[in-house]
C-alpha cells in the first residue's frame, strides 16, 4: 500500500498522479493522508459547480481503504506546507522509503516551499531530506540537461475520462485564455491585438483565473472548436493547456519546452513550436490557419500521442515503473 500523504489545496500533480495511482492499484492500495474530500466525492454537476475542473483532478470512483496495512511507500505529493507537516509527522511513525512528487513550477527541488510557506517550509524540508533521503524525486519542472538518477522528469498530463468527442465544425480560429503570469505571456497578447478572431473569442489580456468566462466543459468544448490554439509558459512551463490543447484535437502552438518531458511533442508532426522571443508566432499561425489538411494532419497526430503517452494513467505506469526499478518494490493491485 502507498501511503499518499497529500496537501488540502488543489495541487495538480499532487491530485492527478493520486487519480491515476489510485485506477491502477485500486483506492484500496492508495490511502491519502489527510483524507482529501475531493478525492471521494463527486459533487452533483461538477462541470458547472463552483469547484468545477481542475479542481476534481483528483476524484476517482469507489471506496479506499478502511484501514492501513503493510504500508510500502510513502509519498510526498505536494510543495505546500500542510502536506509537509503531514509528512513529518508520518516519517516519525511509519517505517517505509519515501519519494517526492514536486510539483512546484521552480527548478530548485522543493524551491516553490519557499512561496507557498516561506524560508522556514524550505528549511524544514531540506532538514527532513538530510534526516532521511528521499529514494526517488518526480520533478515536474526539470531542467533541459540536467542528470541525476534520483530525479525523473514527472510534468502534467489529461485525464482521459475529461475528453469531449464530436463537437463538429471548428469556430474559432485562433485561441489563448490565460493569466498573465509570464513576461512570455505578456508579449503573446501584445502581438495578438487586433489579430484573427482573438478579441472576439476572449482571447485577451487582463484575464483573472476566478473570473475566466468559459470554464469546465465549455472550456473544453471551445478548445475542441478551435482551429488553433496556444500554450505559453505561466511562472513554470508546464502548464494544464499544454495537455488539454491536444486531448482537444486543436492544433497546439507552443514556445520550444524549456524542461525534460519524455516522448515530448514533435515540432511540425504532432504540435508547432515557435521561438523563444515569439518572433516567428504570426508566421506560423498564418501558415496553418491557410493550410487545413496539414494542421488537422498535426492536430489528430497529436491527440493520438497524448492518448498513447501523457495521460493521468500513462504517468501512473510511469511512477510505478521507477519506483520497481530504483526501489526494488513492487507495487501491484
Amino acid at each position: 500500500m502507498i501511503l499518499y500523504v497529500c496537501s488540502g489545496e488543489t495541487d495538480y500533480l499532487q491530485d492527478l498522479t493520486y487519480a491515476g495511482l489510485a485506477e491502477t492499484l485500486g483506492k484500496d492500495h492508495v490511502l491519502d493522508f489527510p483524507s482529501r474530500w475531493a478525492y471521494h466525492k463527486e459533487k452533483k454537476h461538477f462541470w458547472n459547480c463552483r469547484n468545477e475542473y481542475p479542481h476534481n483532478l483528483g476524484y476517482v470512483l469507489g471506496v479506499g481503504p478502511v484501514k492501513p496495512h503493510d504500508i510500502q511507500l510513502i509519498v510526498l505529493g505536494s510543495v505546500k506546507p500542510d502536506a509537509l507537516e503531514s509528512f513529518a509527522e508520518m516519517l516519525e511513525k511509519i517505517r517505509a522509503p519515501w519519494v517526492f512528487l514536486d510539483g512546484g513550477d521552480w527548478a530548485e527541488i522543493g524551491g516553490d516551499f519557499k512561496r507557498t510557506g516561506g524560508q522556514a517550509a524550505f528549511d524544514q524540508f531540506q532538514g527532513l531530506c538530510k534526516k532521511v533521503p528521499p529514494s526517488l524525486i518526480f520533478k515536474r519542472e526539470l531542467a533541459l540537461g540536467s542528470q541525476d538518477d534520483k530525479i525523473v522528469s514527472f510534468p502534467f498530463s489529461f485525464k482521459k475520462s475529461l475528453i469531449i468527442e464530436g463537437l463538429g465544425e471548428k469556430k474559432h480560429d485562433v485561441l489563448f485564455w490565460a493569466v498573465e503570469s509570464s513576461q512570455t505571456r505578456k508579449k503573446a497578447f501584445q502581438i495578438l491585438k487586433g489579430k484573427y478572431d482573438c478579441e472576439a473569442n476572449g482571447s485577451v489580456p487582463d484575464q483573472k483565473f476566478r473570473k475566466y468566462a468559459l470554464k469546465g466543459r465549455k472550456y473544453f468544448e471551445a478548445l475542441a472548436q478551435a482551429k488553433i490554439s496556444l500554450s505559453f509558459r505561466g511562472e513554470g512551463f508546464d502548464t494544464l493547456r499544454y495537455w488539454e490543447i491536444p486531448a482537444c484535437g486543436s492544433l497546439m502552438i507552443s514556445e520550444t519546452p524549456s524542461i525534460q518531458i519524455l516522448e515530448n511533442f514533435i515540432d511540425g508532426k504532432s504540435a508547432v513550436f515557435v521561438r523563444p522571443d515569439l518572433s516567428d508566432l504570426t508566421d506560423k499561425i498564418d501558415y496553418f490557419l491557410a493550410h487545413d489538411k496539414e494542421r488537422e494532419e498535426i492536430a489528430a497526430a497529436g491527440k493520438k500521442h497524448l492518448l498513447a503517452h501523457h495521460t493521468h494513467l500513462k504517468r501512473a505506469e510511469y511512477f510505478i515503473e521507477k519506483v520497481k526499478e530504483k526501489l526494488k518494490l513492487d507495487l501491484k493491485r
